[in-house]
């Protein structure tokens, strides 16, 4: 049972890390979070309430801001400062597991 836990923490280390990314390599511009859950369908996942606990999670660390709409899936996505550095590893976040 420990395995399966730390495997999902892992794994949610891995979204939010996947989530910097395509925000950095698409930045300047916005994505709306149903356009970055089509991105991240192409490395396997799927699961809407796994994005919104990585957005949670990156928008109270200030490295995203979720400008959002009535409908979650329309709302608009903006790399902060903090998350660039991030994405550039100017430093490391223990929650965020960044591939470089």
């Amino acid at each position: 049972m420990e395995n399966d836990k730390a495997f999902e923490i892992a794994q949610a280390k891995g979204l939010r890390g996947d989530i910097i990314n395509t925000l950095y390599a698409v930045y300047p511009q916005n994505v709306s979070t149903s356009t970055l859950k089509s991105m991240l369908r192409y490395k396997g996942i799927n699961s809407e309430s796994d994005i919104k606990k990585a957005l949670y999670y990156l928008e109270g660390r200030k490295y995203v801001c979720i400008e959002r709409e009535e409908n979650y899936w329309d709302s608009s996505l903006v790399l902060l400062p903090c998350g660039i550095n991030l994405a550039e590893g100017d430093f490391n976040d223990i929650g965020v597991s960044i591939d470089e």
